[in-house]
């Protein structure tokens, strides 16, 4: 019955997801069938819970089945609705159509290496998947938080941020409750708590990443590259650990990858209604950004939002991007973050909840050189493991074509990456986060999120650096 609740669990988010791209999309898609439902599902998942905590403050639910699916499908509904306006009132789509590949086929034993490689990932992602089902949570996080809050909100129908008996709120409910919050709606319908139940999504959420990953390499170069970047993403041992356990962070990594494609790929992209459309796309995943994690408002929103500021200040400079479309990108970017933004900040102050790693940013930092934090760091990115060769591939590809990294269409992505390693690095040497490093309770955590990323940034420099060649 596992697999029955579950996939009624997906089956309204995803196509409410599916239907909120697509509206995004307008008259000009730019995005891969398989590509499109895959967001639909990570963006369903994610706007539903949103609306549900909306209608749960505002008094109009409780977290019972019969809340959970109200809103769920009154949100599809309306969905459904707006597309139907739009499919009414304004001219009908063309395809997206993908870029032309080479003329020359691969050598068959390249085909055979990467078919033989793909079916090894997904053996990988189906045992794994299998064990994250079967075996009870054990991890601090899963049990104290994720898994924990989940059952909070199933038994008691609410949203206890902690605050019984005059105490100060609970600093885990400072978190977004995106993830706990689906695990309660799953619980809900089955009728009871079922930790493999509650647990399944995350396997998704880890295959989700790597078929955006997938889609967005393909965008930009041919199948065979793409399949080694899944690949690799996908044999990361601590990428591929955090996927296939109950925690957040592969979660917050496919939103990034979302937010950070979709927008790399918007401001690199000629045709201009095409650019529209993935920018508007961009404005949504940035909007659905804040609600994942806190890290996702705190560090890397900032970063995205000014790649977005330096991209449109350089297309009004050297292409004709018209001061009505930048209007337009940037009220789509403002009206998704203070949709999604302002409510859930606004909720945040109001409990007072914190808006770092459980605990308040601007008492808990002292700034200074932290010494013995270079030395874990070197010791944990490159001799223990956990990337492969994934980093000293990067630094040596950097090298090699540092001339093209600012000066192509890689420039945005390669600028979003080098600052969110490097803003993540400067907070381990110069504040007391260096206790997360030291103790490396936190250290490789930032690394997962950024994963899809710099691995998409890695095959992207090694196609160029052979053609090269």
């Amino acid at each position: 019955m596992i697999f029955f609740w579950f996939s009624v669990g997906l089956l309204l988010p995803t196509l409410s997801g599916w239907l909120l791209v697509r509206l995004c999309e307008g008259r000009h898609p730019v995005l891969m069938t398989l590509e499109r439902w895959t967001l639909g599902f990570l963006f369903g998942v994610t706007a539903t819970m949103f609306v549900t905590f909306l209608a749960h403050i505002a008094g109009f639910i409780l977290f019972t089945r019969l809340g959970f699916l109200s809103v769920q499908v009154a949100f599809t509904l309306l969905l459904v609705l707006a597309g139907f306006f739009q499919w009414k009132f304004f001219p009908r789509s063309t395809p997206y159509t993908l870029p032309p590949t080479p003329s020359t086929r691969p050598p068959l034993w390249l085909t055979i290496l990467l078919v033989l490689l793909t079916i090894w990932t997904l053996a990988k992602i189906a045992f794994g998947s299998f064990i994250l089902v079967t075996t009870p949570p054990y991890f601090d996080d899963t049990l104290k938080n994720w898994n924990y809050r989940a059952k909070v909100f199933s038994v008691t129908h609410t949203l206890d941020v902690g605050t019984a008996g005059g105490e100060q709120a609970n600093p885990l409910s400072s978190y977004p409750p995106t993830v706990p919050l689906f695990k309660a709606s799953l619980a809900s319908l089955a009728g009871q708590w079922h930790e493999g139940l509650a647990n399944s999504i995350h396997a998704l959420w880890f295959l989700a990443a790597v078929i955006l990953l997938y889609c967005a390499l393909r965008h930009r170069t041919q199948w065979q590259w793409a399949l080694l970047g899944t690949y690799l993403l996908a044999s990361l041992p601590l990428y591929f650990f955090h996927g296939m356990n109950a925690y957040a962070d592969v979660f917050l990594s496919a939103h990034l990858l979302a937010a950070g494609g979709l927008l790399t790929r918007g401001l690199t992209e000629t045709d201009i209604p095409r650019r529209r459309s993935l920018l508007r796309l961009s404005a949504l995943a940035l909007g659905l950004l804040v609600f994942t994690k806190n890290e996702a408002l705190v560090l890397y929103l900032p970063l995205l939002l000014a790649v977005l500021i330096a991209g449109i200040v350089f297309l009004r400079r050297q292409h004709p991007m018209t001061r009505r479309e930048i209007a337009g990108t940037l009220a789509w970017v403002a009206g998704w973050l203070l949709a999604i933004g302002l409510p859930w900040v606004l909720f945040k102050w109001t409990h007072g909840l914190g808006f770092g790693n459980a605990k308040e940013i601007s008492s808990s930092y002292s700034f200074g050189w932290q010494p013995g934090v270079v030395y874990v760091l070197w010791v944990n990115t490159f001799f223990e493991g956990n990337w492969h060769l994934l980093f000293p591939l990067l630094l040596l590809l950097i090298a090699l074509g540092r001339k093209r990294l600012f000066s192509t269409v890689l420039a945005p992505l390669s600028l979003f990456v080098f600052a969110a390693v490097l803003l993540q690095v400067g907070l381990f040497l110069f504040t007391s986060l260096s206790t997360e490093a030291l103790r490396q309770t936190g250290l490789a955590r930032g690394f997962v999120q950024l994963a899809p990323l710099v691995v998409m940034l890695t095959v992207l420099l090694l196609r160029e650096e052979l053609k090269k060649e």
